[in-house]
């Protein structure tokens, strides 16, 4: 199992920065940051900050918690994310998402009712365009149609602990499925309990990181030193 630190974009760019670091130094397996466009939210442009990220460390895998595949352009997103894994070959992946907030469609000239269909449309677009990707998740809180499509197309599936109704239903379809786990560290337990691939837990600040850097030594022994290939989801 990986085991990853993730946040939801709601501090300094510069604080985002540290925190990815200062988890690679803790020998956590993943960073990831979340794709938002409202305020208290930083992180209006991942795949600027994931760059500057890559440029700072070495081994740590860098994605997304998540991507909006509806209110982005898929050929942005291709051109974006395909950059990105150019400059960090290896050490990239990303999961994408729908969006929750009406009035962030709205900015991007979207609905939020059509939000599935958009999903699947541009998921459609970005798989076309993009042939030489790396590894995609699918972020799955409300839509069995979502299951569907990461089991269809071999892709993995991400969930917040607490919200795993289409985990089973997804596992059953997959050739090879590989389930994902947003978690706090409160909820630990819970995300255990489905036996991800890869556990991302909300880190809200360096002194934070440290806590949970305690919590996970009794789950396992991360390594900071791995060679980035062995970390292929």
């Amino acid at each position: 199992m990986q085991i990853g630190v993730f946040t939801a974009g709601d501090l300094e760019p510069a604080e985002i920065v540290a925190l990815a670091v200062a988890a690679e130094e803790a020998g956590f397996d993943v960073f990831a940051v979340g794709e938002h466009h409202n305020p208290p939210y930083n992180s209006s442009s991942p795949t600027t900050l994931l760059a500057y990220i890559a440029a700072k460390t070495s081994t740590i895998l860098l994605s997304t918690a998540t991507t909006l595949i509806t209110t982005n352009d898929p050929a942005r997103i291709a051109a974006d994310y395909a950059t990105l894994h150019h400059l960090a070959p290896g050490r990239t992946d990303l999961v994408l998402g729908r969006g929750n907030t009406a009035k962030v469609f709205g900015w991007f000239g979207k609905e939020i009712e059509y939000s599935l269909p958009l999903t699947i449309e541009n998921y459609g677009v970005l798989r076309e365009l993009w042939r030489d990707r790396p590894y995609i998740w699918h972020a799955c809180t409300r839509s069995p149609e979502i299951a569907d499509i990461a089991a269809e197309h071999d892709d993995g599936l991400f969930v917040f602990a607490g919200q795993t109704e289409h985990v089973a239903r997804y596992r059953e379809r997959a050739g090879n499925p590989k389930l994902g786990v947003l978690a706090n560290d409160d909820d630990l337990g819970e995300a255990l309990d489905i036996k991800p691939d890869r556990l991302l837990i909300h880190a809200k600040s360096p002194d934070h990181l440290r806590q949970i850097t305690r919590a996970t030594t009794r789950i396992s022994t991360p390594t900071a030193t791995a060679d980035p290939s062995t970390h292929s989801p």
